[in-house]
C-alpha cells in the first residue's frame, strides 16, 4: 500500500487549528434548465448549477480552504498542518456534468476536487450505467480524467464497476470483491501512469472483510451519507472510514452552511 503521500514535504509540527473537517460528496452537477427530477423517495444524485455556484461562492466568501485527500491523510498522520477552515470536494463515479459545469467553477478559484473513478465508466464499458443515454450521465473518459490531474486534482479509485462491496462479501463474492479493487487500481496505473492512494466505497456500503482487501490497496477509504448527523474526520478518525455526507438537491442551503460552519467546532458526530 502506498504510504510515501506528502513524503516531499518534511514533517512539521501539527497545529490545532482545527478539529474537525468537512468532506463534501457531489456526484453530478446540471444546468437548471437540464436536470432529472428530484423524485420522492428516491436517491437524488445532482446539485443544480445555481446552487452549487452559491454553495461555492459561499466557501470562497467565508475563507474557506478547500484542500485535497493528500493534504488530509498527511494531517491525519501529523505530517503536515492544515489551513484554516478546511473543506475537501469530492466528485464520484467521474460523470460527465460534474467536468462540463462544476470543474470550471472550482478552476475560477483554485481550487482542486477529487474524483473517485469508475474505471469502466471511463472505458466506456459500462452501459447499463448510463440509463437513458441522455447528456445527465455522460462519464469523463481517461484524457479528462488526465487533465484534471495535470491541474492538481487527486484521482482516486471507485472499483471497475461500482457494485455493492458489502452484498457482494454477504454474498460469497469474494474473487469479484478482488477484481473490483485490483483491477480499478490497475486500469489507473495503466491509463494515468500513478498508483491512487483513496478509495471511496459505492454506495458508501461496506464491512470489515471489504474493509480488510481496501488496506491492502489503499492509504484512506470514504463513505459517505445522506441523512444526519453530520459526520466528520478528525484526527482520531481511522483513514480507512472517513465520513462525508452527500450534497444534492435533498440539502438545503440552510443546511450546506449548517455542516461546513462546524468545521471548527467539536459538537458535531465525528468519523
Amino acid at each position: 500500500m502506498p504510504k510515501e503521500i506528502g513524503a516531499q514535504n518534511a514533517p512539521i509540527e501539527p497545529a490545532d487549528n482545527c478539529d474537525q473537517v468537512p468532506i463534501l460528496v457531489y456526484h453530478r452537477v446540471h444546468p437548471d434548465d437540464d436536470a432529472p427530477p428530484v423524485v420522492a423517495g428516491k436517491h437524488c444524485g445532482h446539485v443544480l448549477l445555481s446552487n452549487f455556484v452559491r454553495q461555492m461562492n459561499y466557501l470562497h466568501d467565508h475563507s474557506f480552504s478547500v484542500i485535497t485527500h493528500q493534504e488530509l491523510y498527511g494531517w491525519l498522520q501529523d505530517e503536515v498542518n492544515l489551513p484554516p477552515k478546511p473543506v475537501l470536494i469530492d466528485f464520484d463515479d467521474n460523470r460527465g456534468a460534474a467536468y462540463d459545469y462544476a470543474v470550471p467553477i472550482l478552476a475560477e478559484y483554485g481550487w482542486r476536487a477529487t474524483c473517485f473513478v469508475i474505471t469502466a465508466l471511463a472505458d466506456g464499458k459500462l452501459p447499463e450505467m448510463e440509463h437513458d443515454g441522455s447528456p445527465w450521465y455522460t462519464a469523463m473518459n481517461w484524457q479528462q480524467l488526465e487533465q484534471l490531474h495535470e491541474a492538481g486534482w487527486i484521482i482516486g479509485a471507485h472499483t471497475r464497476t461500482h457494485p455493492n462491496l458489502r452484498e457482494l462479501a454477504e454474498a460469497g463474492c469474494h474473487e469479484r470483491i478482488e477484481m473490483e479493487l485490483h483491477g480499478c487500481r490497475e486500469d489507473i496505473e495503466r491509463e494515468l501512469g500513478f498508483t491512487p492512494f483513496c478509495f471511496t466505497y459505492p454506495e458508501g456500503e461496506w464491512n470489515e472483510a471489504v474493509e480488510a482487501v481496501v488496506a491492502q490497496l489503499f492509504a484512506t477509504a470514504r463513505h459517505w451519507y445522506k441523512g444526519y448527523p453530520f459526520r466528520y474526520v478528525t484526527r482520531r478518525s481511522n483513514p480507512l472510514r472517513l465520513p462525508a455526507h452527500n450534497i444534492s438537491e435533498r440539502l438545503s442551503f440552510a443546511d450546506f452552511v449548517a455542516f461546513v460552519k462546524q468545521t471548527t467546532s467539536g459538537d458535531a458526530m465525528n468519523g
